[in-house]
């Protein structure tokens, strides 16, 4: 894993949900709503600069009820409630397309916001909590505040996982961006009972152009053949051919 990238579980959340469908499915989750049309949702996940390609994980309106802003963390960090209220700010100033509307008299309405961070650190913390922007100050405030709902995500991350590859879901994604899902899931989770699993329940022969797929994909991006065949379960033979292939 040469090219391990230290924010990888950090690198395919923002991949997999920057997509209108996945990300409502996501949004009905935590706000428990039953959104049904992509199309009501607008993704505005805001860009940096210079090294930073994005500022935010993701960021979305519903419709014209909602702004939701969802960050994901390998580890707590208390300082979420005051970096959501820069993003928010920003994403708020974005909403208004004519600048000059800051100056009315008449009020300006905006979707409802709402704060979430999934994190995957810390097994020992509670499976959900609030955290407050007014916890940051020297005393109690009643002028400003700010919540974030955190979710701790372990033990649903590896259930989830599990049923995706025993169910086959996600495998366009997986073709697409085998090699970071590979490192995250070689790192967490016992790859070998999941496959293992699914080959027993008669996948294996129906999904073998998917395997061989990201089998490529993984070829292409440097990776060993000895990690492709964990990943996969192809032969080292067929993966042999599969190189030649790429680079006669």
């Amino acid at each position: 894993m040469a090219n391990y990238n230290a924010q990888y579980r950090d690198t395919v959340f923002r991949s997999f949900f920057n997509d209108q469908t996945r990300l409502l499915s996501l949004c009905n989750a935590v706000l428990e709503t039953d959104y049904t049309n992509p199309d009501e949702l607008n993704i505005n996940t805001l860009e940096g600069i210079f090294f930073d390609k994005q500022k935010n994980d993701i960021s979305c309106t519903i419709h014209n009820h909602f702004l939701v802003l969802v960050e994901h963390q390998t580890s707590v960090n208390e300082n979420m409630p005051f970096r959501c209220l820069s993003y928010v700010a920003e994403l708020l100033n974005n909403l208004v397309k004519d600048k000059h509307k800051r100056y009315y008299k008449g009020l300006i309405k905006f979707p409802r916001p709402k704060f979430f961070v999934f994190y995957d650190g810390d097994k020992h913390e509670p499976l959900q909590r609030q955290m407050r922007l007014s916890d940051a100050f020297d005393g109690d405030s009643d002028s400003l505040e700010l919540i974030v709902t955190a979710f701790n995500i372990n033990d649903a991350i590896s259930r989830a996982v599990k049923f995706c590859l025993d169910n086959s879901i996600m495998g366009d994604y997986l073709v697409k961006h085998a090699e970071e899902v590979f490192n995250m899931l070689a790192l967490e989770w016992n790859l070998d009972d999941a496959l293992q699993a699914r080959f027993e329940e008669g996948y294996e022969d129906g999904r073998e152009e998917e395997r061989e797929a990201i089998a490529l994909n993984m070829i292409r991006s440097g990776m060993l053949a000895e990690n492709i065949h964990e990943f996969t379960r192809l032969s080292l033979e067929r993966i042999r051919e599969l190189e030649k292939n790429i680079h006669p």
